[in-house]
């Protein structure tokens, strides 16, 4: 199972709350989780954000997106991929940003062939 898991919070020093900030009246957040919805190699996306009362509107989102979210450490990023990768049974993770809405299906398609290859 190759899970994408997407890393997102709120809080950012210089411009919080960017992953909601609209982008042609779309969450940035919502733009990044429909192109990776796009990979033919990606069987499920999974956002991975802080167990934090302030990171409720980004879950609330996925969530609202069809997608799973994974709650846990605000301070241990690397422990969130890793749950987050274990709930999924993954056996590949792509690791993703949320402040990256450029991210290019067809791209990550191409590097994950490469990886498997």
């Amino acid at each position: 199972m190759i899970v994408a898991i997407i890393q997102a919070r709120m809080g950012s020093t210089r411009l919080p709350g960017k992953v909601l900030l609209p982008i042609m009246g779309r969450p940035l957040l919502a733009i990044l989780f429909e192109r990776l919805g796009r990979s033919k190699q990606v069987d499920q996306i999974i956002l991975a954000t802080s167990d934090q009362a302030a990171d409720d509107p980004i879950a609330l989102l996925a969530q609202q997106m069809g997608l799973t979210v994974f709650r846990g450490s605000e301070n241990d990023v690397l422990d969130r991929y890793y749950k987050a990768a274990l709930l999924a049974k993954a056996s590949t993770v792509v690791l993703i940003t949320g402040d990256c809405p450029l991210v290019d299906p067809s791209v990550v398609d191409e590097a994950l062939q490469v990886f498997l290859n």
